[in-house]
């Protein structure tokens, strides 16, 4: 399962600060003293190392069931440090990695653990690499912390990035999904009781993404539910996965 951070892993607006987060990275370095790898699994939302690992190899099977293979060329965006990059490589899987994510310390955990995998910091809505240079281009809870603008920019910028026939697949939240729905409600009531929102929980309709994807120029829109265990580990939150024409 994976679990919705506790703080954002990307954004631009006054919820996701990515100092915010880079002092949330340094109290769980101070609580789990001497577990460096607990201390970075708990600062992206894993509440232990075993549960990391698992979420990670989840990731591995979702890309396999949408068409990673050997060679391909695969884009992390909100790479963290390193959940999905650690599970490729336990997995055996040999390709071109490249990673971004708004934090330093988190890159560079990833490029430690990683070494043959390349990741750097990068904070603006968009995917830099070359035109057409991407295979596979996927992110999870990424969408669900960011503004319905930043989110069209990213997808905008992914159409470029992949090469025809590439892929992205991501996850998000969405009321017509029970758990979610306790997730908005919690915070609707934590509002009115006056309590400021740590972060912001962007919930998304399927019929905004079809929006998206047909101005964009994606073909081949999908869904799975997060409860779906059909072809892989159930996922919590939804997924969608769509395609870039190949001509």
């Amino acid at each position: 399962m994976i679990l919705h951070t506790v703080l954002s892993l990307f954004g631009l607006n006054e919820y996701q600060s990515h100092r915010a987060y880079d002092r949330y990275l340094s109290r769980m370095i101070r609580k789990n003293r001497g577990d460096r790898d607990l201390a970075y699994a708990m600062a992206i939302g894993s509440l232990s190392v075993e549960l990391f690992r698992s979420q990670g190899d989840c990731h591995v099977a979702m890309l396999k069931h949408h068409g990673l293979k050997d060679g391909m060329a695969l884009f992390d965006l909100g790479c963290g440090c390193g959940r999905t990059a650690q599970a490729l490589q336990r997995s055996g899987w040999q390709g071109t990695y490249t990673g971004t994510d708004i934090i330093e310390r988190f890159v560079a955990e990833l490029r430690n653990k990683c070494p043959g995998y390349k990741a750097f910091v990068h904070r603006q809505p968009s995917i830099p690499v070359p035109e057409a240079s991407i295979d596979l281009l996927f992110h999870w809870s990424v969408f669900t912390h960011l503004s319905l603008e930043e989110i069209y920019l990213y997808l905008a910028d992914t159409f470029r990035a992949l090469k025809p026939g590439g892929k992205v697949i991501f996850s998000f939240l969405e009321l017509t999904d029970p758990e979610h729905q306790t997730l908005h409600f919690r915070r609707v009531a934590s509002m009115e009781r006056g309590k400021k929102l740590p972060e912001l929980d962007t919930f998304i309709h399927r019929d905004w993404i079809k929006v998206w994807a047909d101005k964009i120029g994606f073909t081949q829109l999908s869904f799975t539910d997060g409860t779906d265990d059909t072809d892989h580990p159930a996922s919590w939150q939804a997924l969608a996965v769509m395609s870039k024409p190949k001509s």
